[in-house]
């Protein structure tokens, strides 16, 4: 059996597609992790697309699995080799103290303390009452429109008189 060269092309992107997280960072390195590497893969990514649109998908896929794959060794090296800063989290009394001073004789003014109407929420003297007062015996006037009948099964005799419908 005979490969066709469509067939083959898909077979080896699907298999680079599949395989970049096991390929070696010499091989990540020399085609996307430098710029020269980058540009050929890109001008190759571009020739293929003119020739046939499905094999330059497919060599678009598998370009874009090494570059990430190469992007996500080089995080891992550097979240591996940066040093650990194991500070606990302040509390709220160190939270309170002033921080040292940046040039000598600086000057902090002091800290205004906030009133209860920036932040209260409970009820003052001034927000009203709690009773409701009606402003008339109904507000309610809404009136049933002339264009509908009180009964659906009024709705055909209605249509007929205005000539909106017929019977057939």
């Amino acid at each position: 059996m005979k490969l066709s060269p469509t067939l083959f092309s898909l077979l080896v992107a699907g298999v680079v597609f599949t395989l970049s997280p096991l390929l070696p960072s010499w091989i990540l390195k020399a085609t996307v992790g430098t710029n020269l590497g980058s540009l050929l893969m890109l001008v190759f990514v571009l020739v293929v697309l003119q020739q046939d649109v499905v094999i330059g998908l497919s060599a678009f896929l598998s370009v874009a699995a090494l570059f990430l794959e190469n992007r996500r060794r080089t995080v891992e090296y550097v979240q591996m080799n940066m040093p650990v800063k194991a500070e606990r989290p302040s509390t709220v009394k160190e939270l309170n103290i002033p921080a040292p001073d940046l040039v000598p004789g600086e000057v902090h003014p002091p800290r205004k303390e906030a009133e209860v109407d920036d932040y209260g929420f409970e009820p003052s003297e001034d927000s009203g009452k709690d009773k409701f007062e009606a402003v008339d015996e109904t507000i309610n006037e809404k009136q049933p429109l002339e264009t509908v009948p009180p009964h659906p099964s009024e709705v055909g005799q209605m249509l007929q008189n205005k000539g909106l419908a017929t019977l057939v």
